[in-house]
């Protein structure tokens, strides 16, 4: 089975996801398509410690190391939570903490979103 990956765009219909993959260095770009090339194979099935909680419940962040930690956070569903994930905002780790600050909780505020209008996403736009 594989899994449907889609990103969030915001009211004006701006694909966040995709913008911020863009303003990655080629090198980073290239290990977090990988890492979303897996998380569309094996879903929640990947390797202990790539796709891990946040202290929000509800929301992921994928683990992406190189000499940038990209955090990527995600969610199952949220329309068809067995089928699909969302990518909800792109982040960073920079000496532990996460940047933005409060990550999980923009990405929580956006899933609701989702939730409330399935419009405001849309089939991930893979950037090379």
């Amino acid at each position: 089975m594989t899994f449907e990956l889609y990103d969030y765009v915001n009211s004006k219909g701006v694909n966040e996801f995709e913008a911020w993959t863009q303003s990655l260095q080629k090198k980073d770009r290239a290990k977090l398509n990988v890492k979303l090339d897996m998380l569309s194979k094996s879903g929640e099935g990947l390797f202990p410690h790539v796709l891990t909680g946040t202290t929000t419940p509800g929301i992921q962040k994928l683990r992406v190391k190189g000499n940038v930690q990209l955090r990527p956070m995600l969610c199952t569903g949220p329309i068809s939570v067995d089928e699909e994930f969302t990518l909800l905002l792109g982040a960073k780790e920079v000496q532990s903490k996460l940047v933005p600050k409060d990550a999980d909780k923009i990405a929580n505020r956006r899933k609701s979103e989702v939730v409330n209008d399935p419009k405001r996403r849309v089939e991930h736009e893979r950037v090379s």
